[in-house]
């Protein structure tokens, strides 16, 4: 059965999963697909962490978007929640609960913290 909310769209992006604790870049991956609520993101197998993260924990992704004439390059950073972690021959695949997103300059290869008003933001719960 499926629960899902919201529609979700197949988009292949890059995207950088860390620990918002240690600050620490867990793994880069692509995306799959993203919702309104959700995120799948996979990861090859060479690249992933040490330990994969357990269900309940909470992450952050930061996604690159395409490049905009209108306002340049900018990513998306969520504050998400693992919601399964599935194990393949090829890798890993991390299903996430976004619970805030934040649209962000994206600048030197990461996503640069806003000011107090520079990026647009949402809290989805």
């Amino acid at each position: 059965m499926d629960r899902r909310t919201d529609p979700r769209v197949d988009v292949k992006l890059p995207c950088y999963v860390a620990s918002p604790r240690t600050k620490s870049l867990l793994f880069a991956g692509i995306t799959e697909n993203i919702s309104r609520g959700g995120i799948l993101v996979s990861g090859v197998a060479d690249r992933i962490m040490t330990e994969l993260p357990k269900p309940g924990d909470l992450l952050t992704v930061d996604i690159e978007l395409p490049a905009n004439h209108s306002f340049g390059r900018r990513c998306m950073h969520c504050q998400v929640v693992v919601a399964r972690v599935i194990v393949t021959e090829k890798g890993v695949r991390l299903a996430f609960q976004v619970n805030q997103m934040q649209f962000r300059n994206y600048a030197n290869g990461s996503c640069a913290k806003p000011a107090d008003h520079d990026g647009v933001g949402c809290s989805l719960m």
